[in-house]
């Protein structure tokens, strides 16, 4: 039993010996707490004995970010590229549209467009049967004049940095277009029932303007968006000038000397 006691008291001096003593404490940041330990021994690698963190090691720490912005009307885009599918109400049809912002707040945008009118429709909106096509490529500059942050949310990178990104966005523009248009015009009217007989089979363009303006509601990468549009046209095509248009219906928009567009648009942004 003497032995023992011997034995086991030995080796807790020789513990204590090669045992090092630490000392714990912790720094508060703003987001996080980091608890380090430092060695209290006489000395370290170094030569010397630490018992405060270096003298660099608050300058270290990572600031804290804040999204630009947040409230206000002049908010920066989340993207700068967008791809869209426009909706067309006069005429029920389907455009493809590619914007693309210069800055923050101007962009330039290129939409390419087609339309059609049957035998059937043509016959129930004018005196003429026939078919016309149409495809044209507007050409639109774009001023934001408001963009304001919805949503937003945080996370730290890999540096231990608060990066804020926003969720959401709402946005307000005014636009000028500009488009050429080009027509396949196949029409005809029998002499037999009108007094004036009409053979038209040729390509024809034209060119119009407008002025409109719009919203987007965006978030991250998707984006819908509604738009008004009115103007008229520079150029005319002469058809317009040789059929006479007796219905006045939203749907007669390839007839029309005048433009209005109401748009609905869902697109991506990248």
């Amino acid at each position: 039993m003497r032995y023992t006691t011997a034995i086991i008291l030995f080796i807790i001096a020789l513990s204590n010996a090669f045992a090092q003593e630490r000392v714990i404490d912790t720094v508060y940041t703003d987001t996080h707490k980091v608890t380090y330990v430092t060695n209290s021994s006489s000395s370290n690698e170094w030569g010397t004995k630490p018992s405060s963190p270096p003298p660099d090691y608050y300058s270290s720490i990572p600031s804290t970010s804040t999204p630009e912005d947040s409230l206000g009307m002049s908010a920066p885009p989340n993207k700068f590229s967008r791809t869209s599918l426009l909706l067309i109400a006069q005429s029920l049809t389907f455009s493809i549209n590619y914007e693309h912002l210069i800055s923050d707040f101007w962009s330039l945008s290129l939409r390419f467009g087609y339309a059609g009118f049957s035998e059937k429709n043509i016959k129930s909106y004018t005196d003429a049967e026939g078919k016309i096509y149409s495809f044209e490529a507007p050409v639109s500059l774009r001023w934001y004049w408001g963009r304001r942050n919805m949503g937003k949310y945080h996370y730290i990178d890999s540096e231990g940095n608060n990066v804020y990104k926003s969720s959401s966005q709402v946005e307000g523009y005014i636009q000028a277009q500009l488009a050429p248009v080009f027509y396949n015009v196949n029409l005809h009217r029998d002499s037999s029932e009108y007094k004036n007989k009409l053979i038209l089979k040729e390509t024809e363009n034209a060119l119009y303007y407008t002025v409109g303006f719009g919203f987007n509601f965006c978030y991250e990468h998707f984006f819908f968006g509604t738009e008004i549009n009115v103007g008229t046209f520079i150029k005319n095509p002469k058809f317009q000038d040789q059929v006479k248009v007796y219905n006045k219906e939203y749907g007669t928009r390839l007839l029309d000397k005048y433009v209005i567009e109401s748009i609905l648009a869902v697109g991506w942004m990248f």
